[in-house]
């Protein structure tokens, strides 16, 4: 069937606004022009001849369900793509979509749902000569819920896209998993991203929620869970960081508030640039990194301590909670020279993750050497927050891409899990009266 059957297909079919394809090939490109319900039998393929995209959506309240779409064209300038949408209230449901440039390319469209769509780019292509999994471009009041996407470039990028709820997405094998510039008061919740350069980027933007995600094994030189960059008010809370590079980022965060999160088994837990302001970081456990934090500033930067409620710190374990308050009576230092030292020079990290190294950030924190303005919790909690399992938590990959340290032995979520899922990380107490 070609192109040409195609339309006489969509004319002919039963109900006017539904395209029946069956079992097969069915050779694209393919256009919908008015508003059209395109239903796909189990195995219906729409093949792209390697030119421009696959399917274009040009239809408001277009319907796409239960189709293998692939092999579009290759160039960036056109953003060739396995779907184009181009109009308002299209849903695409059920699609695998691979060999793609880009995978769907949302352009300036609003009330867009984009459910179980399995994305997968050109599997020999470089980075730098993929596309996107998802793309919106000033579009708006978007779902995309249920997705899994690897091997393309940025799995979800924002481009000037407002009130967008990404949910229940599994994003792996990409640069960023998700990717904002200059897009506002969009939410995503309850993904897992693991395997990438970083887990998710907000760049120049204001208003993002960030809920019970897991950023896990985005592991190399220099790969993150979560990088914060000039964003205004990010709210992240309840999310899980384990086993990255880098936890979390944080450059140029005004007003933002992170609460209620996991940081474990990371090589660097949290790095904190003192260009930020009024960042609020409590009820957070802070587990079994090689370093839990490097940077911070003065004051109005971070705030780790708020009524009386800090943060969890595995590291802070010779601390003494005397009146039984749930708070240690000391103050945490809790930035590390030695990670400052580590980031600047790489080829020292091997030798900083050692019992000696350990020893002598012991030593700094009781005599201090270095003059390194860092974050300081006064009010540090004695016992670890209770917080979802970890029975969901993805397995470290095979290979990892230019990891510094070796897989974390399965031991170490487990002592994660015990000390902090459990909520059995106590500290010593002594209960007058």
């Amino acid at each position: 069937m070609n192109l040409s059957h195609l339309v006489l297909a969509l004319l002919a079919a039963v109900s006017p606004d539904t395209l029946r394809l069956g079992p097969g090939i069915h050779p694209g490109p393919l256009v919908l022009t008015r508003r059209t319900v395109v239903l796909g039998a189990p195995g219906a393929v729409l093949r792209g001849d390697g030119q421009g995209t696959v399917l274009v959506v040009q239809a408001r309240g277009s319907v796409v369900r239960g189709l293998v779409i692939e092999n579009s064209g290759r160039s960036p300038d056109r953003y060739d793509a396995g779907v184009r949408v181009a109009a308002d209230s299209v849903t695409l449901e059920d699609l695998t979509i691979r060999n793609i440039l880009f995978g769907v390319y949302v352009d300036q469209a609003r009330d867009v749902v984009l459910r179980r769509l399995d994305i997968s780019g050109f599997p020999a292509a470089r980075e730098g000569d993929r596309g996107d999994g998802i793309t919106f471009y000033y579009s708006r009041a978007i779902l995309a819920e249920g997705n899994t996407i690897a091997r393309v470039r940025d799995g979800i990028y924002f481009s000037y896209s407002d009130s967008v709820l990404v949910r229940d997405n599994r994003v792996s094998q990409v640069r960023f998993g998700l990717h904002y510039m200059f897009s506002h008061v969009n939410r995503f919740e309850h993904n897992v991203f693991t395997d990438n350069a970083a887990g998710a980027v907000i760049m120049n933007s204001r208003n993002v929620t960030i809920a019970d995600n897991v950023f896990a094994w985005n592991a190399g030189v220099r790969s993150y869970g979560l990088v914060l960059q000039t964003a205004t008010e990010p709210d992240v809370r309840g999310n899980t960081f384990v086993g990255n590079g880098i936890g979390a980022f944080f450059d140029n965060v005004i007003r933002g508030t992170f609460s209620d999160n996991l940081i474990a088994a990371n090589w660097l837990g949290l790095q904190l640039f003192a260009n930020s302001e009024n960042t609020t970081l409590t009820g957070n456990a802070v587990v079994g990194n090689t370093f839990d934090a490097s940077g911070g500033g003065g004051a109005g930067t971070y705030t780790l301590c708020r009524t009386g409620h800090g943060n969890y710190w595995s590291s802070a374990r010779d601390g003494y909670d005397l009146d039984g308050d749930g708070v240690l009576d000391a103050p945490h230092d809790a930035s590390s020279p030695l990670a400052e030292l580590a980031l600047n020079r790489e080829g020292l990290r091997p030798l900083l993750d050692s019992p000696a190294a350990r020893a002598l950030g012991w030593a700094e924190r009781t005599f201090p050497v270095f003059a390194t303005a860092g974050v300081i919790d006064s009010c540090p909690l004695a016992r670890a927050p209770r917080m979802a399992a970890l029975a969901d938590l993805p397995a470290a990959p095979a290979a990892r891409r230019g990891s510094t340290r070796p897989q974390q032995a399965t031991s170490a979520v487990l002592l994660i899990g015990a000390a902090v899922v459990l909520g059995r990380g106590r500290r010593r107490s002594l209960r007058t009266g």
